[in-house]
């Protein structure tokens, strides 16, 4: 049997909309040749029966009855067949990743650290695992302002776990910021949305305006959960030298999930930045 968490499966069953016994825009038949076709198994079986028997409670059955490596399978088929691009989808892939054995977070040496560095350690495993848990639940808000508040202090905690002296959301005249935190000597300004769809570049300019106002040398943070848009990613850097790096939601679920140690995400997102003018840089290119 696979090794799906509560959570997971949450995550899941929202993004494949089968709250209602349904499973995306699938009929019958149709779900019963997907299901052949991906995984070679007859979902029609009596081993898959489970309650009423819809496709939702069938490939329920089927997540219980079979090993990591089939259901990921299944998975990641049917995540190619929904097509949504969003945090929520990521997070799915993330999932998928991690059935089919894909993800790759580095064993640390035990052996040269003290008992409270290793216990330090755990209770930030801790504290990552509960806020990875409220970011999935999150993503499938349907008030959108509501997660934006919610993701603000979800961040707090994250950069208060990682002791970077994070400050909550306040004002200076004309202006609210999202907060802050501190690396390596520096400030860093936040600036955090979680739209629908990508941004356009109104909101980076305004971003950018916040910072400049500051100091030379404030830098900043913008976490855009659904990306920027491609004439966002031009138009802030075109002939500019933006102080800000943008994030998105799948850098973000990799750091929950403990892929990445923020410190070192960010100190490597500067570093391009500082180096190549890199403001959006895809996760894998790290």
């Amino acid at each position: 049997m696979s090794d799906l968490t509560v959570s997971e499966k949450r995550t899941l069953e929202q993004l494949l909309g089968m709250e209602s016994g349904y499973v995306l825009d699938f009929t019958d038949r149709t779900f019963d040749e997907f299901i052949q076709e991906n995984t070679g198994r007859d979902i029609r079986d009596a081993r898959y029966d489970y309650r009423s028997g819809s496709k939702a409670n069938r490939l329920r059955a089927f997540w219980s009855k079979e090993d990591n490596a089939l259901v990921g399978k299944l998975l990641s088929a049917l995540l190619d067949y929904n097509g949504e691009e969003s945090t929520r989808a990521l997070a799915c892939r993330h999932i998928v990743q991690r059935l089919l054995g894909n993800t790759t977070v580095r064993p640390v040496d035990d052996s040269r650290q003290t008992f409270e560095q290793i216990a330090q350690r755990a209770g930030r495993s801790q504290t990552l695992w509960k806020l990875k848990e409220r970011f999935s639940l999150l993503s499938a808000e349907k008030d959108r302002t509501k997660a934006g508040l919610a993701l603000e202090q979800l961040l707090n905690e994250l950069f208060e776990a990682f002791d970077l002296r994070p400050r909550q959301p306040y004002r200076v005249v004309g202006e609210q910021i999202d907060g802050s935190f501190e690396l390596d000597g520096h400030v860093y300004l936040v600036e955090s949305k979680w739209e629908k769809y990508a941004l356009g570049e109104a909101d980076l300019l305004v971003f950018k305006g916040k910072i400049e106002s500051k100091s030379p040398f404030t830098r900043g943070v913008f976490i855009a959960l659904n990306g920027i848009t491609e004439p966002a990613k031009y138009a802030i850097t075109k002939g500019q030298a933006p102080p800000f790096f943008v994030m998105d939601g799948y850098d973000l679920f990799m750091i929950l999930s403990e892929t990445i140690d923020l410190r070192e995400f960010l100190r490597k997102r500067v570093r391009l930045l500082a180096e190549e003018g890199c403001v959006c840089v895809p996760y894998t290119a790290l």
